[in-house]
């Protein structure tokens, strides 16, 4: 009896070292409970374990958004822009299986009950005396959000990455044009740096060839090497379809849309262009090849209807913040690729957090002017508040 008593408290004594073993300690440091987050941020992790431990991992809303092997635990991750509550989660796993975990749940910044505010990003040139001004800090701007002075939170200067949907008419009236299109497009993509990302659409009345978003170059000029022209035009729906893709990235988000002739096969009208123009963040830039519009009827709207088509369209690149490049050459078309891209390395992104938002579809007008005058400012004419 009593060696049985000793083997049992044997045992005992080593159930309460594995278990002491076994114990993990896990605090999210920071961001806190009651800090806002928004963007990039850096989430630190402390853990206390009677063993080695094999890794942690991040969650942010039930989403794994990283994984750390060693000390320190620290995390880099863009919370985004959305100015919601977030749920973050780090979970401890050691060499034997055991696992322990802290929570700590972020609180948006609380302007009213039911208002939820969105960063609204602003990409801004500056000319003075017909040179581009590039020498201005954040305290030279000020930002009207429908005549009400906002506060500036971000401020930077080719900082951000660049996210391009380049968007190709290569119908079949392009034939004998589509070399000039290669260079051009080439030129536009031998700018880009590591950070940045295009995507590649070619299309008619349909979708000829595309690409994911991507950094690979060589990828992207594979699609434009191999390409012909085929069908009509259908310039809205697929810019539409452009748009709507920028929504989910990040960065500077651009649509660069090269186009001979007017649309004449879309499905969607220019009005819904245009709301998606509104609503989103993406700017627009529409190099025309031919020159100013022409008027014209086709099968499905008369002389009137597609005037109104263009003038809608072409109301979509001004409020964006982009411009319409009228060209009369073809051989024009590789420098005007090449005029967007510096025109976007030479912009400020000025970002806030509108204080008079209300989430009812409503168009704000924006307006960007210089504290100390001395310069013309070009930007988006406002948005709608989705």
């Amino acid at each position: 009896m009593k060696g049985l008593r000793s083997v049992l408290a044997g045992l005992g004594g080593l159930l309460l070292a594995g278990a002491a073993l076994a114990q993990v300690a896990v605090r999210i440091q920071s961001p806190t409970a009651d800090q806002p987050v928004f963007g990039p941020t850096e989430v630190s992790v402390g853990v206390a374990a009677g063993e080695k431990v094999d890794r942690v991992e991040l969650f942010v809303n039930g989403k794994l958004m990283g994984t750390a092997q060693k000390p320190p635990y620290r995390f880099n991750v863009d919370m985004g822009d959305d100015n919601i509550r977030r749920e973050l989660r780090a979970v401890v796993h050691t060499a034997s299986g055991a696992t322990g975990s802290d929570v700590v749940v972020t609180v948006p910044v609380q302007i009213s009950d039911e208002l939820n505010l969105k960063l609204r990003a602003l990409f801004v040139s500056v000319v003075h005396d017909g040179q581009k001004n590039l020498a201005l800090g954040q305290d030279d701007f000020q930002i009207l959000d429908n005549g009400v002075p906002q506060q500036i939170v971000t401020f930077g200067r080719d900082e951000l990455p660049l996210t391009a949907v380049l968007l190709l008419d290569t119908s079949e009236s392009m034939g004998e044009k589509l070399d000039a299109v290669r260079r051009g497009t080439r030129a536009f993509l031998d700018g880009m740096k590591p950070s940045d990302e295009a995507m590649l659409a070619l299309f008619s009345d349909r979708l000829l060839r595309f690409t994911p978003f991507t950094s690979d170059k060589k990828t992207l000029d594979s699609v434009i090497a191999s390409t012909q022209a085929a069908g009509g035009t259908a310039v809205n729906d697929f810019l539409y379809l452009s748009l709507k893709l920028l929504d989910s990235r990040q960065g500077q988000r651009v649509v660069v849309l090269f186009s001979d002739g007017s649309d004449v096969h879309s499905v969607l009208p220019a009005a819904d262009v245009l709301w998606k123009a509104r609503a989103g963040q993406s700017l627009i830039y529409w190099i025309q090849l031919g020159g100013k519009h022409q008027s014209f009827t086709s099968a499905w709207r008369g002389f009137k209807e597609n005037d109104r088509e263009y003038t809608e369209l072409e109301k979509a690149v001004r409020e964006s913040g982009g411009r319409v490049l009228a060209i009369n050459r073809i051989e024009d078309l590789e420098g005007a690729f090449r005029n967007i891209l510096q025109e976007l390395r030479q912009q400020y992104a000025l970002g806030y957090y509108p204080t008079n938002a209300k989430g009812d579809g409503s168009w704000h007008k924006v307006q960007v002017n210089l504290k100390s005058g001395g310069g013309r400012v070009h930007t988006r004419e406002g948005y709608a508040d989705y």
